[in-house]
Formats: structure tokens, sequence, C-alpha cells
């Protein structure tokens, strides 16, 4: 039996794109209900606002966490800080690491506690503390526009009865 073989027609190569339009937008309502979808999108923005605020700082924003804590606290210890920023303690050694490398602080043995280690900002890292801290004053505006003052204090206090909840 022989087949028979169709052949498609050579179409000459298209010289121009085809049109698209100018904007294309998918529809995420079937993800709107899920808070942390939501959440996690104005995370992005917060974090883009956060870099470009910090960028000639050289800091991540779990570092400028982690130094403002150190300014404003006062013998500090790894446990303390990994419960504070819901960190585990491999991943905070690392970071403490880079900041130590960076001449930012150091860590001390406890007088009361040979096994605790405080952790303590140096001259420079306060300094750098101090510089972020107030440069982190006002970062969040362009994000947070579209809230009124009283929707922005709303969002914080429930945000942070979440956290308190999700600790226990």
């Amino acid at each position: 039996s022989t087949r028979t073989r169709h052949h498609m027609p050579k179409t000459p190569p298209r010289t121009t794109p085809s049109p698209r339009p100018a904007k294309f937008e998918l529809d995420p309502s079937r993800l709107s209900h899920l808070l942390g979808f939501q959440t996690s999108l104005a995370h992005v923005k917060l974090q883009k606002a956060f870099f470009s605020s910090m960028k000639d700082l050289d800091l991540r924003p779990v570092e400028f966490a982690i130094l403002v804590l150190l300014a404003y606290n006062d013998k500090a210890n790894q446990q303390n800080l990994c419960r504070s920023l819901s960190l585990s303690a491999p991943r905070l050694a690392l970071l403490l690491d880079r900041l130590q490398e960076r001449g930012l602080l150091s860590r001390e043995r406890s007088d009361t506690d040979r096994r605790a280690h405080h952790v303590v900002l140096t001259t420079e890292g306060r300094r750098l503390a101090l510089e972020a801290e107030r440069l982190s004053h006002g970062m969040e505006e362009d994000v947070l526009a579209p809230l009124s003052r009283g929707e922005r204090q709303i969002l914080g206090e429930l945000l942070a009865k979440i956290v308190r909840g999700a600790r226990g």
C-alpha cells in the first residue's frame, strides 16, 4: 500500500514579529484568596524599595535587621537573634560570620554563661546600623501610598498578630 504524503506549502519567513498586546496581564483572581500570595507580591515591592534605599550600604534586609536589633538591645545572643528573626542557628551563624568579616560585629563570651556568646556591634557596625535605620524611615512610602495612615497602622498590627500567633 502506498501512502500519500501531504506537503505543506512553504511560507516565506516572517520579517516582522506578530503583533502582541502592549501589556499582557494574567488573571490572578484564582489566587486572590491566598494571603501568602498577596503578601509575597507586596514583599517584592517592599524589597525593591529596601534595596533602592540601602544600595550604598551593601546590606540585605536580614543583615539590616540584625544590626538594628544589636544597636538597641544590649547582651543579645545568637539564640535570641534566632528567635526574633525566625532564623535557624546555622543560617544565623553564616550571617554573623559575614557581618563579622566586614568588621561590623564581634562575638564575646558571656561572663555568666561560658557556653553563650553575646553578639556586639563594633564602632563601625553601630555607625552603619544607625545610618541604615535613618535611611529606613520613609523608604516604603511609595509602596504604601495607596494606604491611608490608619490602614498602614492596621496592616502592621495584623501582620504582627500573625507573626506572634505563628510563634506560639
